[in-house]
């Protein structure tokens, strides 16, 4: 009965897997339409109303964004294309698969679901960080190119709110659509300050900061804002710079990060492939699930410090 009700759940999560998979590439067919859904979680309620269907999220994500409003906030940064409620009913799959699969092999039942629930709660958290982290650093990568964009306008003679609209209508994802979500607030009534203090929480870059902290400084002394922009333009590129010759110096420690990482459970998928009876053969021994739970913490305690050695902040 058991095994049963595990190729039923299995089956579940493979039809959640292809409905996940149809909604990212129904999400991705097009750069418009990918722009007008960052606008629709950008804007306030009463502008949400008015946006297409697919931009408004279900109940359950309703109900689970005001619950936790840091998770609706990480995936509004990660532009994830499902909302709180496909990502808390994955994850409670994921730790139905894992306890039902480790019970299966004999493994008590505090350990599985031990190891359950930091697969299902870790897995998302990965998910979400490494998406908001290509995003974010996309952004930076823009981020000059937008700066000296916007020195230029001002060169000719538009106001700042001209050559912001510029680089919204201008760029692409992700620096395009951020700033026309910053122009449309600014067009809904919303203080300037304030709409690129959102932008800063989407995005809580140093770059971003003395972008904003340039406009506040030049709108109360006055001054060349544009050459301002310029010159930060140049010091955020020799930031980047340095970012990367700092990534190239530590590539061997990176590498060893993901050695040490992987290799383990490599090893252990290729026992049970190759020699099943490797760990079925013991698995009854009442030493064998505790010596074997003792691995995986001191592995992530390994790969944290290592991860901390080797990701210098500048």
């Amino acid at each position: 009965m058991l095994e049963y009700l595990l190729y039923a759940l299995a089956f579940i999560a493979v039809i959640l897997a292809v409905e996940g998979a149809w909604r990212l590439a129904r999400a991705n067919l097009g750069e418009e339409r990918a722009v007008k859904r960052r606008l629709a979680r950008g804007r306030s309620a009463a502008v949400s109303a008015a946006t297409t269907p697919q931009a408004r999220p279900d109940a359950l994500s309703v109900a689970l964004d005001a619950r936790f409003p840091r998770l609706a906030r990480a995936l509004v940064r990660a532009r994830a294309p499902f909302g709180t409620g496909p990502l808390v009913l994955g994850a409670g799959a994921l730790f139905l698969l894992v306890f039902l699969g480790l019970s299966t092999l004999g493994a008590p039942r505090l350990l599985a679901a031990f190891a359950a629930t930091a697969l299902a709660t870790g897995t998302p958290y990965l998910v979400v960080s490494g998406m908001t982290s290509r995003r974010r650093k996309r952004f930076l990568d823009q981020l000059p190119q937008a700066v000296d964009l916007m020195a230029r306008s001002l060169q000719a003679g538009h106001p700042v709110a001209a050559a912001m609209s510029v680089v919204g209508q201008r760029m692409p994802d992700p620096m395009g659509p951020e700033f026309q979500v910053v122009i449309d607030e600014m067009t809904y009534g919303l203080d300037r300050d304030q709409a690129l203090d959102n932008l800063v929480q989407r995005f809580p870059v140093a770059e971003l900061r003395m972008f904003t902290a340039s406009l506040e400084v030049t709108r109360e002394s006055g001054g060349n804002l544009a050459e301002v922009f310029l010159k930060l333009a140049e010091a955020i590129r020799a930031k980047e710079q340095l970012r990367k010759k700092i990534i190239a110096i530590s590539a061997e420690g990176r590498i060893t990060f993901w050695v040490v990482t992987a290799l383990p459970f490599v090893v252990g998928a290729a026992l049970m492939l190759l020699r099943p009876g490797f760990f079925l053969d013991v698995a009854e021994d009442p030493l064998f699930w505790p010596m074997l739970s003792f691995a995986p913490v001191t592995l992530t305690i390994g790969a944290i410090i290592i991860w901390r050695m080797v990701n210098i902040r500048i």
